[in-house]
C-alpha cells in the first residue's frame, strides 16, 4: 500500500509540474488529477487514502483565510447589497442547473448540485469527497467551468463593453491603494509565518473534524486563518505548501477514476457547456443591474460576477482596469459563501427532497 501511495504521489507531482510548465489553470491540481487518473486507468495501481483530504482542506482553508484583510472587512458593509444579489443569483443557478443535470442527464443529485457550485476546483472537489459525491464528475465540471471562464472572460468583457458603448476607462477607479505601512508578521519565505498559519489553521480544522460538521476541516481552518490574518497581519502562505495540497487533492480524485468514469466523461460535454452559458448569463445580468444602479462601473461589475478563482479574477481585473479592491472583496465573499453555506444548503435540500 505504501509503495502504491508513493508511486501515486510521484505521478501526481510530475503531472502537476508538467501542467505548470504548460501554464494550465490551477496547474498542480489539474495536472496531478489528470496524471493520476491516467495512471489509475492504465495500471489500476494507484492508491491515495481519502484521509489525506483533511490536510488538503486545512491548507486550502488557511490559504483562503489569508486573503481576508482589514481593508476587505471595511469594504464588505459598503458592498453588502451587491454581494447578497450576486450570491442569490449563484445559489438559484446552482439549484436550477443541478436539478436540470439530475433529471436530464441522470447525474445523482448531490454530484449534480456540487458540479454547479461557483467555487474553486480544489475546494469543491474536496467537498464532493466529503459528501460522498462522484468526485471525478464534480472535478471535471469544475475544471471545465474554470478553464472556460479564464479563457473566455477577457474577450467576453471587452465584447460586452464595446456592444454597450462603455469601453472607456474614465469611469474606472484607477487609484491604487497605498501599501499598508504595517509590516506583516512574516514573509512568504519566513518559516515562522507559515508554521504559525498552519498551526492555527490546523487547530481550527481538527476542531471542525471533531465537531463532525460537514466540511468542518475546511470551514474552521478558514475561520481561524482569517482571524489570525486580521489580528497579526500575517503574510500569505508559501506557494509551495499550497501546491503540495493541490497535488494531494488532485491525486486523491485522480485515483478514483476508472474505465467506467472515463465513459461518463463524454456525457459531460453538453452539461459543461450549459453550465458555462448559465454563468455568462449571470455575468451580464448582474453587471447590467449593478452598473445601472451606479454601484460599480460596468467593467468591474462584470469581473466581480465571474466565477473563477478569486486571485485569478482579481489579477486579470487589475491588468484590464477594474476596481480591484471591490472586485477582490466580492470574489472573496463568493469563495467563503461557497465553502461555508452552499454545502449545507445542498445537504439540507437533498435530505428534504429524498
Amino acid at each position: 500500500m505504501l509503495v502504491k501511495m508513493v508511486m501515486t504521489f510521484v505521478v501526481g507531482l510530475l503531472g502537476g509540474c508538467l501542467a505548470k510548465r504548460l501554464k494550465m489553470p490551477a496547474a498542480f491540481m489539474t495536472g496531478s488529477m489528470i496524471a493520476v487518473a491516467l495512471f489509475s486507468i492504465l495500471t489500476n495501481q494507484s492508491a491515495m487514502p481519502g484521509s489525506l483530504k483533511v490536510f488538503a482542506q486545512i491548507v486550502s482553508g488557511a490559504y483562503i483565510g489569508q486573503q481576508v484583510s482589514k481593508a476587505d472587512l471595511l469594504n464588505f458593509p459598503k458592498l453588502s447589497k451587491l454581494i447578497v444579489l450576486l450570491l442569490s443569483f449563484f445559489t438559484v443557478n446552482m439549484f436550477a442547473m443541478g436539478l436540470l443535470f439530475h433529471y436530464l442527464f441522470s447525474i445523482d443529485l448531490v454530484t449534480a448540485l456540487l458540479s454547479c457550485m461557483p467555487g474553486g476546483i480544489m475546494d469543491v472537489s474536496l467537498i464532493s469527497i466529503d459528501m460522498g459525491a462522484q468526485s471525478e464528475i464534480v472535478a471535471t465540471m469544475q475544471l471545465a467551468r474554470l478553464v472556460g471562464i479564464l479563457l473566455i472572460l477577457p474577450a467576453w468583457i471587452q465584447f460586452l463593453l464595446k456592444r454597450l458603448g462603455k469601453d472607456d476607462v474614465s469611469s474606472v477607479n484607477k487609484t491604487k491603494e497605498k501599501m499598508q505601512k504595517i509590516h506583516p508578521f512574516g514573509t512568504n519565505r519566513n518559516w515562522t509565518n507559515d508554521s504559525l498559519i498552519l498551526i492555527i489553521a490546523g487547530i481550527g480544522g481538527l476542531l471542525g473534524v471533531y465537531l463532525e460538521i460537514p466540511v468542518g476541516a475546511l470551514i474552521f481552518s478558514l475561520i481561524f486563518s482569517s482571524l489570525l490574518k486580521i489580528v497579526k497581519n500575517t503574510a500569505q502562505l508559501n506557494s509551495s505548501i499550497r501546491y503540495l495540497a493541490q497535488i494531494l487533492a488532485g491525486s486523491i480524485i485522480g485515483s478514483t477514476f476508472t474505465h467506467h468514469s472515463v465513459q461518463q466523461m463524454s456525457q459531460l460535454i453538453v452539461p459543461a457547456l450549459l453550465l458555462l452559458g448559465s454563468y455568462l448569463i449571470i455575468n451580464v445580468l448582474f453587471g447590467f443591474i449593478v452598473y445601472k444602479k451606479g454601484d460599480l462601473d460596468l467593467k468591474s461589475a462584470l469581473f466581480a460576477s465571474s466565477p473563477a478563482g478569486a486571485t485569478d479574477i482579481s489579477l486579470i481585473a487589475g491588468e484590464l482596469g477594474g476596481d480591484m479592491p471591490k472586485i477582490a472583496a466580492i470574489q472573496i465573499s463568493r469563495t467563503i459563501y461557497t465553502i461555508v453555506v452552499l454545502p449545507n444548503l445542498v445537504r439540507w435540500f437533498v435530505g428534504w427532497i429524498s
